[in-house]
């Protein structure tokens, strides 16, 4: 039986179809996938922002009730975290002074390095915040010297015009010392600082 000659140009022809039809394919495919997740994350900024504003619509009348001083707020303006639930996503919410006195908890290092503290205390405060849980807070001020080994009556009167946290505000004894009710267990030696 003699072979058609036309019969290798149309399967080369064919095959030429089928390549271009899948480079197509895969074209579209590929800007399809693209596009996908260009909507997707533009949908995730939607509902964030939808999350933020509904959040500041909750939050407007917590932080009335905060800045009139209503006993039992359910929010501090001491940078006490406040976890909020909003559309399946927890919400940390921190509100600070709003006389813009510096939170010490909070404060960048370099902040620190401006105020009359000594540097290793700064290092030493970003140390131990590291260690602590998420949300937790050291104690009282007084307490929080004793365990730096600070004088507390000086760090108390160094820190205090730049602190807001009334709870921070340091107790003393007529001697100047801290009260025992402020200092951790251990005692203090007479001037403040731990045994």
């Amino acid at each position: 039986m003699p072979r058609n000659p036309c019969q290798g140009l149309t399967t080369l022809a064919t095959l030429a179809a089928v390549l271009l039809l899948a480079t197509l394919t895969l074209t579209l495919q590929t800007r399809t996938q693209a596009d996908l997740r260009v909507l997707a994350r533009l949908t995730d900024d939607l509902e964030t922002r939808a999350a933020k504003d509904s959040l500041y619509d909750r939050l407007r009348p917590l932080i009335a009730g905060a800045m009139a001083g209503i006993p039992d707020a359910a929010l501090t303006l001491d940078s006490t975290p406040l976890i909020l639930t909003e559309q399946g996503r927890d919400w940390e919410v921190r509100v600070q002074d709003v006389e813009g006195q510096i939170d010490l908890y909070l404060a960048p290092p370099d902040l620190l390095a401006l105020l009359p503290i000594p540097p290793e205390t700064a290092t030493l405060r970003t140390t131990e915040l590291a260690q602590l849980p998420p949300g937790a807070r050291f104690p009282v001020l007084p307490s929080t010297a004793a365990r730096f080994g600070r004088d507390v009556a000086h760090l108390a009167d160094v820190c205090g015009p730049f602190t807001w946290q009334k709870p921070m505000r340091p107790r003393f004894l007529p001697d100047g010392s801290a009260g025992a009710d402020v200092l951790p267990a251990g005692g203090e030696d007479g001037s403040g600082r731990l045994k």
